[in-house]
C-alpha cells in the first residue's frame, strides 16, 4: 500500500468523517476491519483507526543499503552469507596519488631513500633511481597489513604515495586500534583510487569488492575471522576483475 493512500486515510479520519475506501490498484483494507459497525462499505472511525493502526505497524521498512555511506568512520556491510561490517576510519574522496615526480623529489629528499644526485636543483625525473621495493609499492594500489607499529608504517606510507595524507591516518590508531592489529583482531586495507563496496568471508578468504574511481583513498579496518599468515584475501571489482594486493607487514 503506498503512503499516498495511508496519507489519505490519515485525512479522513482527521476530519472525523466515515467515509467509503477505495484504491486503485490497492490492496483494500476492509479484509483487515474488526467485522460490526462496518455495513456496506461504509465504515466508521473505530474500526478504520484501528486499521490503520495495524497497515502502519505492518508497513515494510526498506532494507538497510548494502553499503553507507563512504565517509570516516561508517560501517560497510553486506547483507549476504558472511558478510563482515568493516570501518571505514579514513575516507578522502578527492585525494590523488602524487605524480611520479613529486614522488620521487619526497624519496630524494629522505636519507633513508634518496640517492645522491639522482635529483639536481634545476630538474626532476621520472627514471630516479628506486630500488625493487619502491617500485613494487609503486606499482600498487591495494594493501593490506596484519601488524602495526609507527616506524613499519614509515615506508608503506612513503613509497605508496600515503604520505600526503599523513596527517589524516591518525583517525584510525587513536583508540586501541594499534593492539587489536597486534592482536590478531583486526586487519587494515588501503584502498587507493578504489572505494569499498563490500566484504566477505567465503570459502576460508575474505572477498572484497571495489569500485574503481578517479580519486581518493580509504583506510578500512575489519575484524579478522582467522589467523593466518599471509592474510587470506582476494579484492575483485564490481566489473569482475581481480587486483593484486601487496602485504604492507615486515
Amino acid at each position: 500500500m503506498s503512503h499516498l493512500f495511508a496519507t489519505a486515510l490519515l485525512f479522513t479520519l482527521g476530519a472525523g468523517s466515515a467515509g467509503l475506501l477505495t484504491t486503485s490498484n490497492q490492496p483494500t483494507l476492509a479484509q483487515s476491519f474488526t467485522p460490526g459497525s462496518s455495513q456496506g462499505g461504509l465504515v466508521s472511525a473505530d474500526p478504520a483507526e484501528a486499521a490503520l493502526a495495524s497497515y502502519l505497524a505492518q508497513v515494510e521498512v526498506p532494507l538497510t543499503p548494502a553499503v553507507s555511506d563512504s565517509t570516516a568512520g561508517a560501517v560497510v556491510a553486506e547483507q549476504t552469507e558472511g558478510a563482515i561490517a568493516a570501518t571505514v576510519c579514513v575516507s578522502l574522496p578527492e585525494w590523488q596519488r602524487p605524480s611520479a615526480i613529486a614522488q620521487a623529489k619526497q624519496l630524494e629528499s629522505m636519507p633513508r631513500y634518496g640517492v645522491e644526485g639522482a635529483i639536481d636543483s634545476n630538474s626532476a625525473s621520472e627514471t630516479a633511481p628506486l630500488d625493487d621495493l619502491t617500485k613494487a609499492w609503486w606499482a600498487h594500489e591495494i594493501f593490506s597489513f596484519t601488524t602495526y607499529g609507527l616506524s613499519a608504517r614509515t615506508d608503506p606510507l612513503y613509497l605508496s604515495g600515503v604520505w600526503t595524507a599523513l596527517e589524516d591516518t591518525w583517525d584510525c590508531y587513536s583508540g586501541d586500534q594499534p593492539e587489536q592489529i597486534n592482536q590478531g583482531e583486526l586487519a587494515e586495507l588501503w584502498l587507493l583510487n578504489h572505494r569499498l563496496v563490500s566484504m566477505a568471508w567465503q570459502d576460508s578468504q575474505y572477498v572484497v569488492t571495489v569500485e574503481p574511481v578517479g580519486t581518493g583513498l580509504q583506510l578500512v579496518q575489519f575484524p579478522r575471522q582467522e589467523s593466518s599468515q599471509p592474510l587470506p584475501l582476494t579484492i575483485v571489482t564490481t566489473t569482475g576483475q581481480t587486483l593484486a594486493v601487496m602485504s604492507g607487514d615486515w
